[in-house]
């Protein structure tokens, strides 16, 4: 059995998933870890390994051989890796790292452009750091996957109060940017942030991403403000707000995966398949 992903009918607007916790016992936990892994399960632990060997030939005069071993940053590609190959799936993943990728590059552009952080290499944004954000948002959404299976069924009312903490979030973050506040830029992304806000589908789904995306968040924060790799101008390591932006960050990269699996679906369903002779274009009335 393979387990269903997490844009599917898994969460349904308004309603419980019929589902037992996997933690309930130790036969339901096994079957659904192993239910995940399959012989795909390679394809993107190389691929990180030839983004990985991309980005240090391409920046090797980052590279310090002289620095002892960085175990919380070999723990986290390595955790984020084993999350990647876990019920990886090709088309919906790629729809994913594309838009994680583009989103990712948006907030480096943003950030360092209004220097509300800097990175130690003084670029705006320095792009060996993009390929983290598309692993991060594939690696949230797994663990997203996991809480909500975790989690029992029911209770949409519990679902929507947290949901609350999104907007909530947003009033923390304009405190956070207001020293940017003048420039266009951040009139666009406090922008992007209502409209994510207010075109949730449901807020279960959203609230795990948020939730898992902060936890996997802070940990990022920590290792590159505490490694001085990039620096907020509040000076903290890290700035609390930062690591539910990461929460926030999961929560619209996936809003907008499901906008391009929308209109592929609707570019698909003109189509009608028209026995061997190919496919015929539906007309529109």
């Amino acid at each position: 059995m393979v387990a269903a992903p997490l844009h599917e009918s898994t969460i349904m607007s308004g309603a419980g998933v019929g589902h037992v916790p996997f933690w309930r016992s130790w036969r339901d936990f096994s079957r659904f870890t192993r239910a995940g892994f399959t012989r795909w399960s390679l394809i993107p632990v190389v691929g990180v390994a030839i983004v990985a060997v991309a980005v240090a030939l391409g920046w090797w005069e980052l590279i310090d051989l002289d620095q002892p071993f960085d175990g919380l940053l070999a723990g986290l590609w390595l955790f984020m890796t084993l999350a990647l190959s876990w019920r990886f799936r090709l088309r919906r993943d790629l729809v994913l790292i594309l838009v994680g990728a583009c989103g990712g590059f948006l907030i480096e552009w943003w950030g360092t452009s209004t220097e509300l952080w800097t990175y130690f290499t003084h670029e705006r944004p320095p792009l060996w750091i993009i390929p983290a954000w598309p692993v991060a948002a594939l690696a949230t959404e797994r663990l997203a996957y996991v809480l909500h299976r975790a989690l029992p069924a029911g209770m949409p009312w519990l679902w929507r109060v947290a949901w609350l903490g999104l907007p909530v979030f947003i009033g923390f973050m304009l405190r956070f940017l207001a020293p940017s506040w003048h420039l266009t830029a951040s009139h666009v992304v406090v922008g992007i942030m209502i409209g994510v806000a207010v075109s949730t589908r449901t807020a279960r789904r959203d609230v795990t991403l948020f939730v898992m995306g902060t936890a996997l968040g802070w940990f990022l924060e920590y290792w590159g403000t505490t490694r001085e790799c990039w620096t907020y101008y509040t000076h903290q390591t890290p700035p609390w707000v930062t690591a539910f932006a990461h929460g926030f960050a999961s929560v619209a990269f996936w809003r907008a995966s499901r906008v391009i699996h929308d209109v592929f679906g609707m570019v698909s369903a003109r189509r009608i398949p028209v026995g061997r002779q190919g496919f015929q274009s539906v007309p529109s009335r």
